[in-house]
C-alpha cells in the first residue's frame, strides 16, 4: 500500500477559509455529468415507451367496428379538409385573374360565411338535432361542439325550455348546479344542440368511440340525434358598439 502525505497545515486564517470554502463545494465530475445524462435520456425514453404502450393498448382492445368508425371518421375529415383546400385555390384565381364582378361575388360569399361563423347571422339548413338529458359536464358538451366544428358544422346553438345561445369561436362552457352555461348563461338539462351541415357527417361525428353518446350513457344520461332537412339556429351574437 502507498503511503499518503498528510496535507500541510494552513499558514493564515484566510487559506484556512479558503480550503474549507472549496472541501465544502460540490466536485463535479465528467463521469458524474454523463450519468446525469444517460439517466435524462432513459427517463425520456421511459416516458415515450408508457405513452406508446397506453395507445396501443386502447387500439388493441377496441372493437373490429369502432376501429372501422375511427377510419371512416379520419377519411371524411381528410376529404373535406381537401375539398376546402380546392375551394379555396379556386377562389384565390378568380380573384387574381377574374373581373370585378366575379371578386364582388366571392366577397360577397366569404361576408357570408364570416358572418355564419361569427354568429351574427342566423342561418337554417339541413343538420342534426342532438337532445341530451340526465348527466352532463361542460367538459363532455365542449368534447361535442369539437366534434362538430371537425365534422363540418356551419353553425351551432345550444338550448334548454327556454334559452337558446349561439356557439362561436370565443365561446366558453362551465359547470352550474343544474346543468351547464355557455359564454355565461346557465343552461337546465335536457338541452338541444342544434348544427347546421352535412347530416351524413354530422351524425357519425357523435356516434364515434368514446365519443358524446358513450360519455353520457356511461352517466345513466341519453343522447337522441335527429336529422332535418331545415334546422333553425336563430340565435345570434351581437355586434359590438362602435
Amino acid at each position: 500500500m502507498g503511503m499518503h502525505t498528510a496535507p500541510r497545515p494552513a499558514r493564515t486564517a484566510a487559506e484556512a477559509r479558503f480550503r474549507l470554502i472549496r472541501s465544502l463545494k460540490p466536485q463535479t465530475s465528467r463521469t458524474q455529468i454523463m450519468i446525469t445524462v444517460l439517466f435524462v435520456i432513459l427517463g425520456f425514453a421511459a416516458t415515450a415507451a408508457i405513452r406508446g404502450t397506453s395507445a396501443n393498448a386502447l387500439l388493441a382492445n377496441a372493437r373490429q367496428s369502432d376501429l372501422v368508425s375511427l377510419l371512416d371518421d379520419l377519411a371524411q375529415r381528410e376529404a373535406r379538409l381537401q375539398s376546402e383546400i380546392n375551394r379555396l385555390e379556386s377562389a384565390r384565381e378568380t380573384l387574381l385573374g377574374g373581373d370585378q364582378y366575379q371578386a364582388l361575388n366571392e366577397a360577397k360569399r366569404r361576408a357570408t360565411a364570416l358572418g355564419k361563423l361569427a354568429g351574427t347571422e342566423p342561418v337554417t339548413g339541413p343538420g342534426v338535432s342532438i337532445a341530451i338529458s340526465g348527466n352532463l359536464t361542460a367538459s363532455t358538451l365542449l368534447d361535442a361542439i369539437q366534434e362538430l366544428r371537425d365534422a363540418g358544422a356551419t353553425a351551432i346553438q345550444v338550448s334548454d325550455r327556454n334559452l337558446d345561445v349561439r356557439v362561436v369561436a370565443n365561446s366558453w362552457f362551465g359547470d352550474s348546479d343544474n346543468g351547464v352555461t355557455v359564454s355565461g348563461t346557465a343552461l337546465e338539462v335536457p338541452i338541444t344542440i342544434t348544427a347546421v351541415g352535412d347530416q351524413s357527417v354530422l351524425t357519425p361525428a357523435m356516434k364515434i368511440p368514446g365519443g358524446l353518446e358513450d360519455t353520457v350513457g356511461a352517466g345513466g344520461g341519453t343522447v337522441t340525434i335527429s336529422p332535418g332537412e331545415d334546422l333553425s339556429v336563430s340565435s345570434v351574437v351581437p355586434l359590438p358598439n362602435s
